[in-house]
């Protein structure tokens, strides 16, 4: 089966694999804790080091680069985990040392962090990561139900910072600010005793500058891709060698492109990736073809289904299965088992394998899809809905966020939006189809766009407006910083759509009803009604 499912059930595939590929492996969830007890050492070092104005910048790219990847739910084998926590400890005890030597110079008397784990080479992985689950379990004993969850908060939101970071690197930017305030964030971690109202006010730091990250990411892109306008993409594919292209970096895909120009291979975009098509710099490309497949990034039947090359770029968040490993690369430094790994951006072994895979038999025409928008007539719609809603002819509006796409949450919208009563308007990035009350704005799943669209639009209304709600319909890694933010910036009504428990804890998303007031959607029948 090449691309054949029906397209008006793509939705049924969204889901985790029959053998739990979405689930996190015990040994990956061990060693992240390991990895968190090394991090945030070496954060504590590396803010003591500036004091000393000596140059942490590699530090604390690592630390994002590292904090960053635990996103990911990635198979390594044995060797790649212990090599992985080997080069976190070794840089801690370099930062250490490095500092205690400055110390010692200075004859100053310098606090030293107690050692949570100590590595001998003769250690093996699960000596390693048993050592890690004492520490951990010893310190979360201590805790309340309530501690924990805010304490499971706050790294979710580090983990989003640092994600923001490395898109910024990839695409040659560094945000300092950032840096340093996630150094402060995870330095956090190292007290004994940590207060909710210490954690709430740093929670409160963070968002903000993840707020700043994201639209800097914005400009960033525009600048560096040119124009973005409203593009019709094809899904369409033809006869001949291919190589499909997933995750999220623009910059690698363009690296790609420049390497593939001289050769008869088609470029197909995947997942996020699908708002490439909407630059101005990428339509430049004659071997960029279009579009492959309508999963999402826990979907393996893209994959499974391409008969050519894949590319995974880096800070991918993708489950993989044996049916494609061999012909799948990636240029992620921590690389899954099974998987080849791109080194100094050489792609000569992709497309080498790209030439051997059997490629497209024969093309096949599906319908293209509209994606992006118009600068100038959004600025102008903005304004009429802005306008509207001042004079109360839009008496509520309804804000849905980028999502998922799962059959559940499609069928949930697609009831509430008829329910809705009048006078209410819908600013959706993904459910609902264009009528005189629905804006539909297609960015695919891209926060930088819609957090710009979002930007704009509070520039003309209040974000504070008890009239406005906020549905949040992508559950992932950033979901609870999306939520702080908004609560943070005055947002009234809050409402987050279900999500699935290895996404966000239930018991997490019971404080974060508490601290926060956000609220959960129910039937579209209820909701409706509260409207």
């Amino acid at each position: 089966m090449f691309y054949n499912y029906d397209k008006n059930n793509i939705n049924e595939y969204n889901e985790c694999d029959a053998r739990g590929a979405c689930s996190i492996a015990p040994k990956i969830s061990s060693l992240q804790e390991v990895i968190i007890i090394f991090l945030k050492q070496l954060s504590y070092y590396a803010l003591m080091l500036i004091k000393f104005d000596e140059d942490i910048s590699k530090i604390s790219g690592n630390i994002a680069e590292t904090l960053s990847s635990l996103v990911c739910t990635t198979d390594y084998t044995d060797e790649e985990l212990l090599g992985l926590v080997s080069k976190q400890y070794a840089l801690l005890i370099k930062t250490k040392r490095q500092y205690l030597n400055i110390c010692k110079k200075n004859n100053l008397e310098c606090k030293e962090l107690k050692a949570d784990i100590s590595i001998k080479p003769e250690m093996t992985l699960s000596s390693i990561i048993s050592q890690g689950e004492k520490i951990f379990l010893k310190k979360t004993n201590k805790m309340t139900i309530h501690e924990k969850n805010i304490y499971d908060i706050l790294l979710s939101v580090l983990k989003s910072i640092a994600a923001n970071i490395m898109q910024l690197k990839d695409n040659n930017i560094s945000f300092n600010d950032a840096e340093i305030t996630l150094l402060k964030g995870l330095n956090l971690l190292n007290s004994n005793k940590i207060t909710e109202k210490k954690i709430k006010q740093k929670l409160k730091e963070l968002s903000k500058i993840n707020d700043n990250a994201v639209l800097k990411l914005y400009d960033v892109l525009i600048e560096q891709y040119g124009q973005f306008d409203e593009t019709l993409v094809s899904h369409s594919t033809r006869e001949g060698k291919s190589i499909l292209v997933s995750g999220g970096s623009l910059n690698e895909l363009k690296m790609l492109l420049d390497a593939a120009k001289q050769e008869k291979i088609d470029i197909y975009t995947h997942g996020e990736l699908l708002i490439a098509h909407a630059f101005e710099f990428f339509k430049r490309y004659e071997n960029l073809k279009g579009h492959y497949g309508k999963c999402n990034e826990k979907c393996i039947l893209d994959f499974a289904t391409f008969p050519g090359a894949i590319l995974l770029t880096s800070n991918s968040s993708q489950n993989l299965e044996y049916v494609y490993r061999g012909r799948i690369f990636t240029t992620e430094k921590f690389k899954p088992k099974g998987i080849e790994q791109i080194v100094n951006n050489n792609f000569k072994p992709l497309i080498v394998s790209a030439k051997s895979a059997k490629g497209f038999a024969k093309g096949q025409a599906r319908e293209d899809e509209l994606i992006g928008f118009n600068q100038k007539q959004l600025e102008i719609k903005l304004t009429e809905i802005a306008e509207k809603f001042k004079t109360k002819e839009i008496e509520k509006l309804l804000i849905l966020g980028i999502s998922n796409y799962t059959r559940e949450q499609e069928q949930y919208f697609n009831t509430l939006l008829r329910l809705l009563p009048q006078r209410t308007f819908v600013l959706s990035f993904s459910y609902g189809k264009m009528s005189d009350n629905i804006l539909k704005i297609n960015i695919v799943k891209s926060l930088p766009m819609a957090y710009r669209i979002l930007d704009k639009l509070f520039e003309k209304i209040s974000i504070k407006s008890d009239r406005i709600l906020y549905f949040l319909t992508k559950c992932d890694s950033t979901s609870i910083t999306k939520i702080i933010s908004l609560k943070e910036n005055g947002a009234k009504n809050v409402y987050l759509s279900h999500c699935p428990p290895n996404i966000i804890n239930p018991s997490v998303l019971s404080t974060l009803k508490n601290v926060y007031g956000i609220k959960t959607t129910s039937t579209p029948e209820n909701d409706a009604k509260l409207i």
